[in-house]
């Protein structure tokens, strides 16, 4: 799950008023501003990823990354796991089958030499998703569950994160193309369309669940996430749900961390907290160190959505687009030459997509319709290549 990093500056003592008008500037002492902070788990069964970064200021426009830094995975041992840097700031290990009976924490030496290591954690065992399903909310949504059990000793507190895929399309299609190397517009080849796309996106939100006051270690039907009716489901959806399997204490600081940075903006809201982890600065225990590194085996199921299906209202794709709402068709636009320096960028600033010829009783053709990249062109949102795993 990656992590919230909006709530960094709230680990200095932060507290929003909601609702003032005055413009209020917090006194943060400039050590709480660049606190490192550890975002990933040790995958006891695969490949660990963690993302090494600083904490900033909210004026700040970019995440500022913990480069160069040398991270391994220890045991109680002493054996060691090497994460390889790539991209900047990002580590990588190599998909492990780590020993269940061991603890496990991560070592972080920073370029500048500065030492860090989480709390040994023992191995937690993540049961399979019995079942992932969605159902009409009789609005146009579709609310997905999720289903899981476990024996009554394993652990009680689950954790999903989750990728979502989903098709959609541009506001208007494209049938023509303007060819360069012979400076003409010709029929766009099927292999070239520019209509239908698909988009992905990470989870960003911390969607936790807990069965500690059930008789039984199970979650039946248990509410993952609500999909508003949006064009979002309307060709197709398609999410990709990750489960872990958390103890107390790991469950407890990603829900504080959770009510800090999901429920503040009303005056009825918790006042934000310190969020204290479990990785630390071995030269300095009172530095400031965000992140809390578990230790999981990682358990994944993924499901389609076809919204026809469901019943409902069905979401138009264009008019709930918001990104499509200021789009334009000319319907009587350039002729060939004033469309070439266009599409060359030549004199003319405004950069058009050809779609479709419009025939005035003239041979050859001399005027098109249009419109703009980002009402045809669908891989500004997305990729034209279908994936593999679409039906």
């Amino acid at each position: 799950m990656r992590l919230r990093l909006r709530f960094l500056l709230l680990s200095g003592g932060l507290a929003l008023l909601g609702g003032c008008v005055d413009r209020y500037t917090p006194d943060v002492a400039p050590a709480d501003r660049s606190s490192l902070v550890v975002d990933g788990f040790i995958n006891a069964q695969g490949s660990s990823v963690i993302k090494l970064a600083r904490s900033f200021s909210v004026n700040t426009k970019s995440t500022p990354v913990e480069a160069k830094a040398q991270v391994t995975i220890q045991d109680d041992a002493g054996r060691r796991y090497g994460l390889a840097e790539n991209p900047a700031g990002t580590y990588t290990s190599a998909a492990n089958a780590l020993d269940p009976s061991r603890r496990y924490q991560l070592r972080i030496t920073t370029s500048l030499g500065r030492q860090y290591a989480s709390d040994p954690e023992p191995v937690v065992l993540t049961p399979p998703i019995d079942s992932l399903s969605g159902r009409s909310d009789g609005l146009g949504g579709v609310q997905l569950y999720v289903s899981t059990h476990a024996a009554a000793t394993a652990a009680r507190y689950y954790r999903w994160d989750y990728d979502e895929t989903w098709q959609f399309t541009a506001a208007y299609k494209s049938e023509l193309e303007y060819v360069a190397s012979s400076n003409t517009i010709q029929l766009r080849p099927s292999e070239h369309q520019i209509f239908t796309c698909w988009r992905t996106e990470s989870s960003t939100d911390i969607r936790q669940g807990n069965t500690t006051q059930l008789a039984q270690n199970a979650l039946v039907a248990y509410p993952l996430l609500l999909l508003a009716p949006t064009s979002k489901i309307h060709y197709g959806y398609s999410i990709l749900v990750r489960q872990v399997a958390e103890d107390q204490a790991e469950y407890t600081y990603w829900e504080t961390l959770r009510k800090n940075t999901e429920a503040l903006g009303t005056v009825n809201d918790p006042l934000p907290g310190r969020v204290t982890g479990n990785v630390h600065a071995l030269a300095d225990a009172s530095e400031v160190v965000l992140g809390y590194v578990g230790v999981h085996t990682v358990t994944e199921k993924r499901l389609f959505v076809d919204a026809a299906t469901l019943g409902g209202p069905r979401p138009n794709a264009i008019f709930i687009d918001l990104f499509y709402a200021n789009c334009t068709y000319v319907d009587r636009a350039l002729p060939p030459a004033m469309l070439n320096l266009c599409q060359l960028g030549i004199g003319i600033p405004l950069t058009t997509f050809p779609t479709a010829a419009m025939y005035d009783n003239t041979v050859p053709v001399t005027f098109y319709y249009y419109s703009s990249p980002d009402c045809v062109d669908c891989r500004l949102r997305g990729t034209n290549v279908k994936p593999i795993f679409w039906p």
